[in-house]
C-alpha cells in the first residue's frame, strides 16, 4: 500500500505503479464513487457524440446558416435536420 495526501485543490497524486500497472495516460477519466468507506476509481472511456462526417455536416451548417436565426431542440431534432442536409 502507498500513501499519498490529498493537496490544496483536491488534488491527489496516483503512484506511478499504479498508473503503469493500469497503463493510464494523462488526461484519463475516471468515474469515482464511494463504496462503504473507501474511494472508487474507474477509467473509462468516453466516445464522442458525433462522428468526424456529422461534425464536418455541422460546419456547414453552422456557415450557411449564420445570420439566419435557426433554432433547434438538441437531439431527435438537431440529428435529422443533420441527417436531411447530408443527403
Amino acid at each position: 500500500m502507498t500513501i499519498t495526501k490529498l493537496k490544496a485543490k483536491n488534488q491527489v497524486t496516483l503512484p506511478s505503479a499504479i498508473v503503469k500497472r493500469l497503463h493510464l495516460k494523462p488526461d484519463e477519466l475516471f468515474a469515482i464513487d464511494i463504496e462503504k468507506n473507501y474511494i472508487k476509481l474507474i477509467p473509462v472511456e468516453v466516445n464522442p457524440r458525433y462522428t468526424a462526417e456529422e461534425l464536418k455536416a455541422i460546419d456547414q451548417i453552422v456557415e450557411k446558416e449564420k445570420g439566419r436565426g435557426k433554432s433547434f431542440k438538441p437531439g431527435k431534432e438537431f440529428s435529422s435536420y443533420i441527417k436531411k442536409l447530408t443527403k
